[in-house]
């Protein structure tokens, strides 16, 4: 089935670079056009009740848990995956952090004393607490996105979604074709890699390009993989929000619709967060 997503987006991919998101979207954006082959199904029971999108928080605990291992076979070929899954941790922060902490689970809470309740509304606000959500694999089978990435979708209800994405090459070396029937042989790949991290929670759609993957199985019985990401940003576009109107020419397009002398509207400043998480899935 062709795709239907917007001539902009197919022109845009998710590069290096920071702030870029299309290449996913538009992947995603197809994967919804033409149907998956392991699609959330809701029962159609007039007793069935509509789920919340914020049923996909699961315990703090998950998110930090070890990810399956296996072989890593850095050919790149044969992946093909029909189940798994997705934990990934959403510390929401105030600045930009220049390393990144190993998710800890919340603290025990105390309860007041009358003194500590008597100044509670002098005392400094709370840091932003951490959220773990839990998605299934969902889209293609296939991670591939022809011409040199791997994605790797998951979703759960309404808007809530995740996606891990990173170039082929780094996974098999980029090193050229096999030539006169030589194979290209390559080291075992013991370093991380970099990664695009996004993940759609409570209706916002964070993303980050620097994330370090550090994969533990490659191949075409198991796939899984740990990440980090010092800084994730919000965007407006949101490829798992179906009801998303974004312009991904907006930014060709500003010039040429700006009035000049107009007043401009003020711009929201992006919100960050520190995302880490795994994500395994299988044949």
């Amino acid at each position: 089935m062709p795709s239907t997503a917007t001539p902009g987006a197919r022109r845009r991919r998710w590069m290096r670079t920071p702030g870029a998101v299309a290449m996913a979207t538009a992947a995603l954006g197809g994967l919804a056009a033409c149907g998956t082959d392991a699609a959330v199904s809701t029962a159609s029971s007039p007793t069935s009740k509509p789920v919340s999108v914020r049923s996909a928080v699961v315990a703090d605990s998950e998110c930090q848990q070890t990810p399956p291992t296996g072989t890593v076979d850095r050919t790149g070929s044969d992946l093909n995956f029909h189940s798994g899954e997705i934990r990934i941790s959403l510390v929401p922060t105030a600045t930009t952090p220049t390393t990144v902490p190993a998710p800890t689970p919340p603290p025990v809470p105390v309860a007041p004393t009358s003194s500590a309740a008597a100044t509670s509304s002098s005392a400094a606000p709370a840091a932003p607490a951490s959220q773990c959500f839990g998605y299934r694999r969902w889209g293609n089978s296939d991670p591939s996105v022809p011409p040199d990435s791997l994605l790797f979708a998951f979703k759960g209800d309404g808007s809530g979604g995740a996606q891990v994405s990173f170039f082929v090459g780094d996974l098999t070396g980029g090193g050229p074709p096999p030539a006169g029937g030589v194979r290209h042989v390559v080291p075992a790949l013991v370093a991380p890699i970099n990664a695009q991290v996004g993940v759609s929670a409570n209706g916002t759609y964070y993303q980050a390009t620097q994330c370090s993957l550090k994969i533990t199985a490659m191949s075409s019985t198991r796939a899984a993989a740990f990440f980090q990401c010092p800084t994730a940003t919000t965007s407006k576009a949101n490829p798992f929000d179906p009801s998303d109107d974004v312009s991904y020419d907006s930014d060709e397009t500003a010039a040429s619709s700006a009035v000049p002398g107009a007043p401009q509207a003020p711009s929201e400043t992006p919100r960050t967060a520190l995302l880490s998480g795994w994500f395994s899935v299988s044949r």
